[in-house]
């Protein structure tokens, strides 16, 4: 933000390691992909209308996304966006928790401080920032029934793809 201003619009992958109970769908080591979009007028609706597309685009049919209230420390307000189950089609599995919604990513409205910090006029801009983890895509694009399946070596799993 300081080096560029505003609008601004940028993906930033890397590997993130978190404590973190270990479970089908969570894991201790992953890739998260983070994005910040700063522009005049930005809003929640448009964030939601891109991951719907994106998400629809990238397994080739409609998904359906959704919000819930959550806390991140630099975004105002903090949400989590779900996406309907793909490997259950919402009936409820145990990738999903019975659910029917794949829990996939962080996001929220950049909060004003952030962007005073980056030397960005919180008046005339607004912006969203998102992080998720590349292996919940994965799952879901090729019917991966167990994140661990991903990283625990095992060459017969690697060669099926």
């Amino acid at each position: 933000m300081e080096k560029y201003g505003a609008p601004l619009r940028l993906i930033i992958p890397g590997r993130v390691f978190r404590y973190e109970a270990t479970d089908a769908s969570h894991d201790t080591t992953f890739y998260q992909v983070e994005g910040l979009l700063i522009e005049e007028n930005a809003s929640l609706s448009h964030l939601k209308g891109v991951m719907a597309e994106f998400l629809t685009r990238l397994f080739g049919k409609p998904v359906k996304v959704r919000f819930r209230p959550g806390y991140f420390p630099f975004v105002e307000p903090g949400l989590e966006l779900d996406f309907s189950c793909l490997l259950c089609e919402e009936k409820g599995c145990r990738v999903c928790k019975n659910t029917g919604w794949i829990e996939f990513m962080g996001a929220g409205m950049v909060h004003e401080n952030v962007l005073k910090a980056g030397g960005i006029d919180p008046q005339k801009y607004q912006g969203w920032a998102f992080g998720f983890g590349l292996t919940r895509l994965v799952m879901m694009r090729y019917g991966i029934t167990d994140i661990r399946l991903l990283t625990n070596g095992d060459l017969r799993f690697v060669k099926q793809f």
